[in-house]
């Protein structure tokens, strides 16, 4: 197993299966609001060792922080859980909002993260071309999109399942979703690019 399945492998269970785990013991034995509030400060923890570690994140990681914050301190407050648990509705939608607002800009979201991580390097001359702008408004669209469906489905089960449930599905389905966004957003420029030769 390579170094950078072991992180993944890493990240999973840390940011997955320890907060559901921390958060069925404590529903089990009938203590909804610790089962959260604990959970919630687990996650709170991990991002904030994750960001110490790395000494650098992106702006959508680092807003999934400071929500998670934010309710974990309101479900504290006012001694609900529910604000816990809506939290990454919530977030889902704002990272929609963002998304959509961002292709205002002359630079699209995806279009900003591609070029600051600098994994691929592209000249100065072919950022201009109408083909390369367009990729990435497609794919800020198409991540816009599927955030703001997230949000709708959370919502759904959250009304219409049991809690156990949604959480479950509302942990899960980033740890899914996102992976195939990325892998999809690096196959897509190829195939799109080779298409409009």
């Amino acid at each position: 197993m390579t170094t950078k399945n072991r992180l993944l492998n890493f990240d999973f269970f840390a940011t997955i299966i320890i907060p559901l785990a921390i958060f069925y013991i404590f529903n089990y034995h009938q203590n909804l609001l610790w089962g959260a509030i604990l959970s919630g400060a687990w996650c709170c923890g991990f991002f904030l060792f994750r960001l110490i570690i790395n000494k650098k994140t992106n702006i959508l990681a680092l807003l999934t922080g400071i929500f998670s914050v934010i309710s974990l301190l309101i479900t504290i407050i006012f001694h609900d859980p529910k604000f816990y648990f809506l939290e990454p509705i919530f977030s889902d939608f704002i990272y929609s909002v963002i998304f959509f607002g961002s292709l205002f800009f002359s630079r699209s979201l995806i279009q900003i993260f591609v070029e600051d991580s600098k994994i691929i390097s592209f000249s100065s001359e072919y950022t201009t071309f109408e083909k390369y702008i367009k990729t990435w408004k497609i794919l800020t669209i198409i991540w816009g999109s599927v955030m703001l469906l997230l949000a709708a489905i959370k919502l759904l089960i959250f009304y219409c399942m049991s809690i156990n449930i949604y959480y479950a599905v509302s942990k899960t389905y980033s740890a899914v979703i996102n992976p195939l966004l990325i892998i999809g957003s690096y196959k897509f420029p190829k195939w799109y690019w080779h298409k409009a030769e």
